[in-house]
């Protein structure tokens, strides 16, 4: 992790205590505890190691922890280290089992697991990309959504679970349950908190709650449109729970079912993009959480949509899903050149790093097609073309620039956008408005990355 994350992870308030077990270790292996040691200290993540189940003890505390990692041995059969895997599933029935495969078992034939508390890695996965960063932010410090306590009306059924978080510990507890209809009572009781929250897979529940009770203008349209990019965000994680993984897989229907629900949501979100209201900061201001400091997608695919929909040029569903896959090849990268590209940008990129970034728009296409996402062929076409240039020197093919699409265009134009944000902003102070003024002009007195035709169409829309 680089140091334009780490600073904008400083930033955020720090517990003086984090009780919470976060990582529990259950390995003797040192390349893994190695490995897994580095992500534990970039994140300050609370942790404990064993080198077995045996040698752990009992207790509340491990019981409870967050993300139990173990490794399979050098000789130990994929039976021998599927019986232990099943014996953690029964152990700690609340926590996430990440297990790391060893490079032998990879001559086996592999169906892939499609239990929901199983996270398997390959040794390529685990040592050499960022996905065993990803799976840790994601399942330690990225399970809830904030939300304002006047999102709440008394008397209404809830369907999600309110919780709070405690300030000493850090521990979310629930407050208020889901099926329970809000008292009166406990809904002055909450509105004197400064914050409450809900769980992450709960955010279309979420929307569907603010959809209900709120009208569709003013700062209730800006609460349906977070509430919105909320429930997209929800579903790209857990899309991602089996596209980005070698080894996790789902059924074919379960995929499509996940997928359905992903379009029916961005289209109510690109169907709010027509108010006349400006959603940009809105969407800006959405989430703060150590996953998505450095995972942007869900950003990119909307500023893309908007641009679409704004300027009525492209189609903002195409440039949605399109935005939300593109850089799903990064994580079949080395983590260094990832790293480095969702930090930073293309720019300080040395030779071997910008070769290695030019394969992942092939890679993302790749992947979503080997996890068979029902993709149509506008998307297919959009993914490969992300980086593609007007003036013909984009990677990693270089088309015409009579081929190159506007949602493609916005797309890119969408990450400078997102990167401004990460970088020009923070650094800076200065408004977001500003920022994607200056850099439409800079773009526009320069053309060759993005034709003149379609910066001029954008132009009103990043208003």
């Amino acid at each position: 992790m680089g140091s334009s994350t780490r600073d904008q992870l400083d930033k955020r308030p720090t517990p003086i205590f984090r009780q919470r077990l976060e990582f529990l270790l259950l390995t003797q292996r040192e390349d893994v505890l190695s490995r897994a040691k580095v992500v534990i200290s970039e994140y300050y993540l609370t942790f404990k190691q064993f080198p077995s189940l045996e040698n752990a003890g009992t207790g509340r505390e491990l019981n409870n922890a967050q993300i139990v990692l173990i490794a399979q041995e050098e000789k130990e059969s994929i039976k021998d280290f599927s019986g232990r895997v099943e014996v953690l599933l029964q152990r700690f029935p609340r926590s996430w089992i990440l297990t790391v495969l060893h490079e032998s078992s990879l001559r086996e034939n592999l169906a892939g697991t499609q239990n929901d508390r199983v996270i398997p890695l390959s040794p390529s996965e685990f040592f050499n990309t960022l996905k065993f960063e990803y799976i840790c932010l994601q399942k330690a410090r990225s399970q809830f959504f904030e939300m304002a306590p006047t999102d709440l009306f008394p008397m209404t059924e809830l369907p999600f679970t309110v919780s709070v978080r405690l300030p000493m510990n850090q521990k979310f507890l629930g407050v208020a349950y889901k099926g329970l209809v809000l008292s009166e009572t406990k809904y002055q009781r909450l509105k004197a908190v400064d914050s409450i929250f809900f769980q992450i897979q709960d955010g279309p529940s979420y929307y569907r709650y603010i959809n209900t009770y709120f009208d569709a203008s003013g700062a209730a349209l800006k609460k349906k449109a977070r509430a919105l990019f909320l429930s997209v965000c929800s579903l790209w994680l857990e899309m991602n729970e089996y596209l980005l993984f070698d080894f996790k897989s789902n059924s074919e229907v379960k995929v499509r079912e996940c997928y359905t629900r992903l379009l029916e949501q961005a289209t109510a979100l690109i169907d709010l993009m027509a108010t006349e209201e400006s959603l940009w900061d809105v969407f800006r201001e959405s989430v703060q959480n150590d996953l998505f400091v450095q995972f942007r997608s869900p950003w990119i695919a909307t500023y893309a949509a908007l641009m679409c929909k704004k300027s009525g040029q492209g189609d903002p569903l195409v440039a949605f899903i399109s935005g939300l896959f593109a850089d799903v090849g990064l994580f079949d990268i080395s983590d260094g050149t990832a790293a480095k590209y969702l930090q930073k940008g293309d720019k300080d990129l040395n030779e071997n790093e910008s070769k290695e970034l030019s394969k992942h728009p092939v890679l993302s296409l790749n992947r979503c097609l080997i996890k068979k996402l029902p993709l149509n062929e506008a998307v297919k076409s959009v993914l490969v073309t992300v980086h593609e240039r007007h003036d013909e020197k984009g990677y990693p093919n270089q088309v015409p620039a009579d081929k190159l699409s506007l949602e493609a265009q916005a797309i890119r134009f969408a990450g400078l956008i997102d990167l401004g944000v990460r970088t020009t902003m923070a650094e800076t102070g200065v408004g977001f408005r500003f920022m994607k003024e200056k850099l439409w002009e800079k773009e526009q007195s320069a053309p060759g990355s993005f034709s003149l035709e379609f910066l001029n169409s954008i132009a009103e829309s990043l208003i």
